[in-house]
């Protein structure tokens, strides 16, 4: 279950796009997803995080961005393991799932040591799932990244999403 804190942010983000449908507001946001042009999101996620802590910031930013670009006015239910076996299975979902590129981005995730790098490797797989038309739950997502630099909170996100990838499968 996603904090006060998370779910508020994603659901400011949803109001603002798809609600409130301001542009500039959107525009800025989707720029955080960029090293280059991060900072003119800042304005935006200054009200949420102090931009001087790194990971919060990147950590905001990167959800920010994808709940800006997803079409859906809400957050949606899906966690990382799981949309990763939905990916699985729309690629046509034959085989080994653990054998997959879904499989392979799983496994790259949980290599991750800490949330920065965690923060580079979900950014790509975001916007895989995003193409795919998976609602991920970005306020869960969002929490797990902040608190994967806690060894047990780090271990727990770990199992959870193995287990919702790969006991999926089973459920089908």
């Amino acid at each position: 279950m996603a904090s006060q804190k998370s779910v508020a942010f994603v659901d400011y983000v949803h109001e603002m796009v798809h609600k409130k449908r301001d542009r500039s507001f959107s525009a800025k946001l989707r720029r955080a997803d960029s090293e280059t042009t991060e900072y003119q999101s800042w304005e935006i996620l200054a009200r949420w995080v102090d931009l001087e802590r790194v990971r919060d910031r990147k950590a905001f930013g990167l959800i920010g961005s994808a709940a800006a670009r997803s079409d859906s006015p809400s957050d949606g239910s899906l966690s990382l393991g799981r949309a990763l076996y939905m990916c699985f299975l729309r690629d046509g979902g034959s085989g080994d799932p653990s054998q997959s590129a879904s499989g392979s981005r799983l496994r790259r995730l949980l290599a991750c040591k800490d949330s920065l790098e965690l923060i580079e490797v979900v950014r790509p797989v975001l916007r895989l799932l995003e193409s795919k038309g998976l609602l991920l739950c970005h306020a869960q997502l969002l929490d797990e990244i902040i608190w994967f630099d806690d060894y047990r909170s780090r271990e727990k996100t770990r199992a959870k999403w193995a287990n919702d990838f790969y006991t999926a499968k089973e459920e089908s």
